[in-house]
């Protein structure tokens, strides 16, 4: 479980601060990109193309978050009697990455000061909740689901 990201490296993987040859930070980078191609007019969308639509893009997303499942298959522990997750760690690692998105397209284009300051304030009760979510994980209080289709 050494492979799972802490909260401040999953969001330097989101934003492409981190690199390594792991499958969840290069999940995290290419989520945090589509998350953010999916936002009107976002200027750091760095592999943004003409030709990309809403359907594509979260093709794409899906496609990633089924990657970082299909990782999470084999190196995560799935303890019995541990209380259930709603959510797969590739749909985790997409939610982080699209808040992130929002937020700093939120903090570059709102002119209210209040706004931005939610904006960050959520942006830091998500990445505590992925800390949280780490911790029980961790200590196999937690199983998390595998994902559509990689279900027995």
């Amino acid at each position: 479980m050494a492979d799972l990201l802490a909260p401040e490296k999953l969001l330097a993987a989101i934003v492409g601060h981190l690199d390594h040859d792991s499958p969840l930070v290069s999940g995290a980078r290419e989520l945090g990109d589509l998350h953010a191609a999916l936002l009107p007019g976002y200027l750091d969308a760095p592999r943004r193309s003409t030709d990309l639509d809403e359907v594509t893009v979260r093709r794409q997303i899906a496609g990633v978050v089924e990657l970082i499942n299909s990782w999470a298959v084999f190196h995560l522990p799935r303890p019995t009697g541990a209380r259930k997750h709603t959510h797969s760690l590739g749909e985790v690692i997409s939610h982080v990455a699209k808040t992130f998105a929002e937020v700093w397209w939120t903090v570059r284009r709102a002119d209210d000061e209040q706004l931005r300051h939610e904006a960050w304030f959520y942006l830091g009760q998500v990445r505590e909740g992925y800390a949280d979510l780490l911790a029980d994980i961790r200590a196999c209080r937690v199983e998390l689901p595998l994902g559509i289709g990689l279900a027995p």
